[in-house]
């Protein structure tokens, strides 16, 4: 845990970069500091690694006030990852992931074996990427190897100051997914420094909002920040749109979903269409051990030009837990409702786009 007891940092010039702030980041979490350039996200991370020295107030990592330790000691025991990434321009890349194991006294095979497995662990093939130069990388590529550095030596907490700001959307998207699947894996403590919204609400478990001055305007999940700012700051910061950005951040759930009538595959179709006569939307799920395979449908019989029924094979293309922006756009590609299957995959109701708009007004559940 990092535990922040009102700090703050004053220059000697009067300036005062971060205000009585007080911030407590759980074991595992990933903690966004979010606000505009100025509000002192960066001085606040740099404060934690003691690269900036506070004026007043405690720092505790573990328990331990961070101005006790030995900075150097301190620093190599936190995973540190910045904007321009900083890798030593004459140096390998496994030399510049080995960075911090061979200050700490790894042997050569220990450290050269980890250098191997942090770069599986992002995604850049060993035997490929081991003895290249930065030079002859991408800036995504860089970015990985920055991150492997940060990790080299297993620290549990982990800065991250606007890590992917300088790269491509596309790049950075990749990276950010990157990151996600690397933090549930590893579970790292993170803080995060961002002045993007969207990424904030993409990685963050809860972001913290400042303002310039340091100060601070509110620390929330991104759904609740979304659905209740706390100020006129932050209502402003996140914008009109806040209602659709939560699209991004709440999940299907089975009180969004419409139930409609089931019948077995193994029923007659006479079966099948007596039950489709009275199905209020004109669609019954046809299941097999749970599982949709299909619809029985109403139409036009080409043959005889009656209203007949049919049944047309089908899966179900959405699950519960579902971001509701995906499931908007699977609707857009031209569905009209979205069938809904479990983890387990069994089937357990429809979605439309009038049930979408009410899941994203749902008002987000209160922290604690």
């Amino acid at each position: 845990m990092i535990e922040l007891d009102r700090v703050t940092k004053r220059y000697p010039d009067g300036t005062v970069a971060v205000s009585d702030l007080s911030l407590k980041v759980a074991e595992g979490e990933t903690c966004v500091l979010l606000g505009p350039s100025g509000c002192g996200k960066t001085t606040t991370m740099r404060m934690i690694n003691r690269m900036v020295e506070p004026t007043s107030g405690r720092i505790v990592l573990d328990g331990e006030d961070v101005t006790h330790k030995d900075p150097v000691e301190l620093r190599r025991g936190i995973g540190y990852v910045i904007q321009q990434v900083g890798l030593f321009p004459h140096q390998t890349v496994a030399a510049n992931i080995a960075t911090v194991p061979r200050l700490l006294g790894w042997d050569r095979a220990r450290a050269r074996a980890r250098v191997d497995e942090l770069l599986e662990m992002v995604d850049l093939e060993p035997g490929r990427y081991r003895a290249r130069y930065p030079h002859e990388l991408s800036g995504g590529q860089q970015q990985r190897v920055g991150v492997a550095r940060a990790l080299a030596a297993d620290p549990p907490v982990l800065l991250m100051d606007e890590p992917f700001g300088a790269l491509d959307p596309v790049t950075r998207a990749l990276l950010q997914d990157e990151f996600q699947r690397l933090q549930a894996e590893l579970g790292k403590t993170v803080v995060f420094v961002t002045h993007d919204l969207d990424e904030a609400v993409k990685l963050g478990d809860r972001i913290a909002v400042m303002a310039v001055g340091g100060l601070l305007e509110q620390v929330d999940t991104p759904d609740a920040l979304l659905a209740r700012p706390a100020s006129p700051f932050v209502e402003a910061f996140v914008g009109r749109d806040r209602a659709v950005k939560r699209l991004a951040v709440v999940g299907l759930g089975r009180s969004d979903l419409v139930q409609t009538p089931t019948v077995a595959h193994d029923a007659s179709l006479g079966e099948k269409v007596a039950v489709f006569e009275s199905a209020p939307f004109g669609r019954v799920a046809v299941l097999e051990e749970g599982r949709l395979v299909g619809w029985v449908l109403g139409g036009e019989e080409p043959r005889t030009g009656q209203f007949g029924a049919r049944v047309e094979p089908a899966t179900a293309r959405a699950s519960l837990g579902m971001r509701l922006r995906e499931a908007l756009a699977l609707l857009l590609e031209g569905e009209d409702w979205l069938a809904v299957a479990d983890p387990d995959g069994t089937f357990v109701g429809i979605v439309g786009a009038a049930e979408l708009v009410a899941a994203a007004r749902r008002d987000a559940p209160m922290a604690g």
